[in-house]
């Protein structure tokens, strides 16, 4: 990867004294940030006010419909008698058994398939069974959030990142110069010259997965400011336990159950109506006549099958808790794995930015060495030393992008929505 042509000794050196004029105003001119967190979940999370007002207006309707239920019903007949025409049970003599029309209505109260039957439980199915679905949408919807947000985070801190390595790369490109006019002058070896090439591939290919280079070839230096990150875990884990949705739509499901089991029972298989009847009868050579009554029509099944079903139920809430206290247990873990990732990250965080403050104080130092003796120190060496204040950076920023998607995480499993209540951020010192 030869790509410089007629270079020269003088031309080589402009380039390095031009690049450390430019790295020295860097330094100078740093502008410090305070790095992106996980305050979007105040706003982000938040109920969605449109769901909430379509589920609590679904609610309302169902909840009119099943009150609705009466129980009262009407039935009907009207029928024509063919046994005259067809010779059939026919008596003469007796007028009255004689007719060819007969209407009866019915009104009638099935009490144990109206709404006044459990209607408490009634209710309550209805009310649970609107949250349980409420709740997984939800969850549906906040996921794309997440990711809309771990997107974001990321874009944000490969700004500063990309930043860094574009002046790493400047750097690298100058370093490549020399080795191919000291290659050339057989003053260094090949592998030098490769190595070098080697961390410029490798810096492009990082750059190309984020912003392109006329993005932010004239921005400043961003200095992000470390700090260390502890999270209230016993607030935490209470929040689990609150906030995420899974548990939650357990809790909701094991209530639904509990109503199903009291609305499971003998009573609903079973019909038992009181009614009144108006019957009237049109003869041929009489006026018509009516007749009233008043009864009770039932039917009682033979056998009862709502006794196993109760116990299918309370087996299926059974099963419903175990997987519930596993799933908890099974997050909790989780998030005490992110905790300890978290503390690993803090000392990382803290001991690249002492690397940085040090590297900062060395760089003043050799600097001021070099001003002293402009010709007679080693370039390219003053050139790497700026290189590895500008990777100590790099590594820094790329630790604290972790942690946050860590504390991300973190937050994913909860869904609680202000996390950052439970961080509390001490600046490295």
């Amino acid at each position: 990867m030869l790509v410089y042509e007629n270079l020269k000794n003088e031309d080589v050196l402009k380039q390095f004294e031009k690049r450390f004029e430019e790295m020295d105003k860097l330094l100078r001119n740093k502008i410090r940030v305070e790095g992106p967190n996980l305050t979007f979940g105040d706003d982000a999370l938040t109920p969605n006010t449109t769901i909430d007002s379509l589920y609590k207006a679904k609610e309302i309707w169902e909840t009119k419909s099943f009150k609705r239920r009466t129980g009262l019903e009407i039935t009907g007949q009207a029928y024509g008698r063919l046994d005259k025409a067809t010779q059939i049970s026919h008596d003469d003599d007796d007028p009255y058994s004689s007719y060819f029309a007969k209407f009866n209505a019915e009104l009638g109260w099935n009490f144990f398939n109206s709404a006044f039957y459990q209607r408490k439980a009634g209710l309550a199915k209805i009310k649970y069974a609107n949250e349980l679905e409420h709740i997984k949408t939800s969850k549906d919807k906040n996921k794309a959030i997440y990711e809309a947000a771990e997107n974001l985070l990321t874009m944000e801190y490969n700004y500063y990142i990309a930043i860094v390595l574009y002046h790493e790369l400047q750097n690298i490109d100058i370093l490549n110069q020399a080795y191919q006019y000291m290659l050339e002058q057989d003053k260094v070896s090949n592998e030098d010259l490769l190595d070098n090439i080697n961390n410029k591939m490798q810096l492009e290919y990082e750059l190309a997965q984020t912003y392109d280079l006329k993005d932010i070839e004239n921005e400043p230096l961003y200095v992000l400011n470390p700090s260390i990150v502890t999270i209230d875990s016993v607030r935490l884990f209470e929040e689990i336990e609150k906030y995420n949705p899974d548990l939650r739509a357990s809790y909701v499901e094991e209530q639904l159950l509990d109503t199903e089991r009291k609305l499971t029972n003998y009573g609903h298989n079973m019909r038992l109506t009181p009614f009144f009847r108006a019957s009237t009868y049109l003869r041929r050579n009489l006026s018509p006549s009516t007749n009233l009554d008043l009864g009770v029509r039932f039917t009682f099944p033979l056998y009862d099958e709502s006794a196993p079903k109760r116990r299918a139920i309370e087996t299926q809430k059974w099963i419903l808790v175990e997987n519930r206290d596993k799933l908890s247990e099974q997050m909790k873990s989780f998030c005490s794995l992110m905790l300890d990732r978290v503390e690993r990250l803090n000392r990382a965080i803290k001991t690249e930015a002492y690397h940085i403050e040090q590297l900062g104080k060395y760089i003043d130092i050799r600097k001021n060495a070099y001003l002293k003796q402009p010709k007679g120190y080693n370039f390219i060496l003053r050139l790497e030393e700026y290189n590895e204040y500008l990777k100590s950076m790099e590594r820094m920023y790329k630790l604290m992008l972790n942690r946050t998607l860590t504390l991300l995480e973190i937050q994913k499993t909860t869904n609680f929505n202000n996390l950052q209540s439970l961080i509390i951020e001490t600046p490295v010192k």
